[in-house]
């Protein structure tokens, strides 16, 4: 009987170690991507734009950060480029936050899987919006230029950053933030 219910204790002690790294996606925080209900991308020179820049905080189900996770983004393939200085990985320091900068350009909206982020294998998000400043209609070419700002003229919904339905004022905002000055991709 002793035995058996030093295997139990066991047994419960590794499955609350192992669960210590999963991640809980309701208190995981990934922003400014839950605002927008998406993610978006963007040439990152003179400088990243803003809302390319996703800072997470990835926590299990006890609401603990975990440290040292393993961090990565998927994009579904689409009229995407990306820059050269684009990176997929990173992981989590000790207080469980980890940064990315999604540097490219094109659009996907409303597609199953547009982006994913997952944290130790375990998906934390699942956007169906990925957009850039750079879209000129068919595809990014990794430069924010004078076809982006026609394309924006036209309210395509590929520039509702905020995914509310209409292009206004603040997605304005943010493709401003691309266009002036005009981003491409670092070499």
């Amino acid at each position: 009987m002793k035995k058996l219910l030093s295997a139990l204790f066991a047994l419960a002690l590794f499955s609350s170690m192992a669960l210590a790294t999963v991640p809980y996606p309701p208190y995981c925080v990934v922003q400014p991507c839950d605002a927008l209900n998406g993610v978006v991308l963007g040439p990152d020179n003179p400088a990243p734009i803003p809302a390319s820049i996703v800072n997470m905080t990835i926590r299990n189900q006890s609401n603990n950060v975990i440290p040292s996770a393993s961090v990565n983004i998927t994009i579904a393939s689409g009229p995407f480029c990306f820059c050269n200085t684009m990176n997929y990985n990173t992981t989590t320091n000790n207080s469980g936050f980890a940064q990315l900068t999604l540097r490219g350009g094109g659009c996907l909206r409303n597609t199953d899987n547009a982006a994913v982020i997952r944290a130790n294998g375990s998906i934390v998000r699942n956007y169906r919006n990925a957009k850039s400043v750079d879209w000129d209609g068919a595809a990014g070419n990794c430069r924010v230029d004078l076809s982006d700002y026609i394309r924006f003229s036209t309210r395509d919904l590929c520039f509702d950053f905020d995914n509310d339905g209409d292009v206004d004022l603040s997605d304005q905002i943010l493709f401003t933030s691309g266009f002036s000055p005009a981003h491409l991709c670092s070499p």
